[in-house]
């Protein structure tokens, strides 16, 4: 009889053409070096390129979720996912998912939320000016008077215990997602720890828009 399933990894994937195939590859090899008891959940979010092409031949758990936004995305892949170990990262090549097992050897030794820390190591020319030395510091200094004390504060990379995010009660559909995701860990009291990980360079064209997306991180903010 085959075990129930522990582990959920959940990519978003938005025109992703580029970056999701390598993804999915490299997780799949993580999950086999590793044995983890894991399913790979691909949330699409519209693409009108070849992503959902490139996913459906990978043999894994395609969502399609035609309302756009980022939290959409997530929602959606929180919702389907079979285990109770929640692996979220990007499909656009930006971490390394060989990192996985110590995420979730985090939330096996006690931990509800594990946090990815990008500065730890960023490869060149990976993350912008802007986004590294204002937009995050800012965003951290107002994360802090939220009571979340950790250095990073926009990574696209954690592992949470899925009945713990249920409690959460996540509404946000953009990009904002990801400062209620850590608001409210924080408001529920989880057991927060941050590890470093390795950013690398991301494959095709970003779709974070700075100003637009840093706006919605801080009208969320000022009104949590």
């Amino acid at each position: 009889m085959e075990k129930d399933v522990e582990t959920s990894i959940i990519l978003p994937c938005l025109n992703e053409e580029q970056g999701v195939g390598f993804c999915i590859d490299k997780i799949k090899k993580v999950i086999e070096q590793n044995q983890i008891n894991a399913e790979i959940i691909v949330v699409d979010n519209g693409s009108v390129d070849n992503s959902c092409k490139i996913i459906k031949g990978k043999n894994v758990n395609l969502i399609l979720q035609p309302k756009k936004g980022y939290g959409n995305a997530y929602l959606s892949g929180i919702e389907s996912a079979k285990g109770n170990l929640l692996i979220m990262g990007d499909s656009d090549g930006s971490y390394d998912f060989s990192e996985i097992p110590k995420f979730l050897s985090e939330l096996k030794n006690g931990n509800d939320f594990v946090i990815g820390n990008r500065f730890n190591k960023i490869e060149n020319r990976a993350m912008p000016f802007l986004h590294r030395y204002i937009g995050n510091p800012i965003l951290r200094m107002m994360l802090r008077a939220h009571g979340l004390k950790i250095n990073e504060v926009c990574t696209g990379f954690i592992g949470v215990k899925k009945e713990k995010i249920l409690e959460m009660n996540l509404k946000e559909q953009g990009m904002e997602f990801s400062s209620e995701i850590l608001t409210k860990a924080v408001q529920n009291d989880l057991r927060i720890k941050e590890i470093p990980i390795t950013y690398h360079k991301r494959f095709g064209e970003s779709k974070l828009r700075t100003f637009r997306d840093g706006f919605r991180h801080f009208k969320f903010l000022v009104g949590f």
